[in-house]
């Protein structure tokens, strides 16, 4: 899926939230490094996004989020593992500068397990009318699929690559 078809579902998916209109000076300043949040195996970890940063009009975007290089049509992606997005009402751990588009993360591994390179394959988690908002926060890769399974989640693959290496808590 392209970065545009990407926009269009993520539009659908939560009532037609308009991401492509959010300004360009929601980026963080240069000097600032992207480091986030996410949960793995029921823990917290972080990870950093290299290029988040850069000025270079190939990087990927998704809403206020420059993801650094757009890795979607190279071979060395083609089998990233998924970093799941999960937009929803109670995620607590990203949004944009503004408040808007909170979200947590559910990654599917880390360094020294099955699969890890630091390459990853968006995927986003989007709730549907079944959705349970106290069950969050999502802190596995099979709590994210039992709530896709049941019907409280959509999973939408955006086919968007990037490159956010795991920098610490694995």
């Amino acid at each position: 899926m392209t970065l545009g078809r990407l926009s269009v579902a993520f539009a659908i998916g939560i009532g037609g939230f308009a991401i492509a209109a959010l300004p360009a000076a929601a980026q963080p300043p240069s000097s600032v490094l992207r480091v986030e949040t996410g949960y793995y195996d029921g823990g917290t970890v972080t990870f950093l996004q290299p290029s988040a940063t850069s000025s270079n009009p190939n990087q990927g975007q998704f809403a206020c989020f420059a993801l650094g290089p757009d890795l979607s049509g190279g071979n060395r992606s083609a089998a990233a593992p998924p970093l799941y997005v999960i937009v929803a009402p109670g995620a607590t751990q990203d949004s944009c500068p503004d408040g808007s588009l909170r979200h947590d993360h559910v990654l599917s591994t880390v360094p020294g397990a099955p699969g890890y390179t630091g390459a990853w394959t968006l995927v986003l988690v989007l709730p549907t009318a079944a959705f349970v908002a106290t069950d969050m926060p999502f802190t596995r890769v099979a709590e994210v699929e039992a709530e896709a399974a049941a019907g409280r989640v959509t999973l939408v693959d955006t086919g968007v690559r990037m490159i956010a290496p795991v920098v610490g808590g694995a």
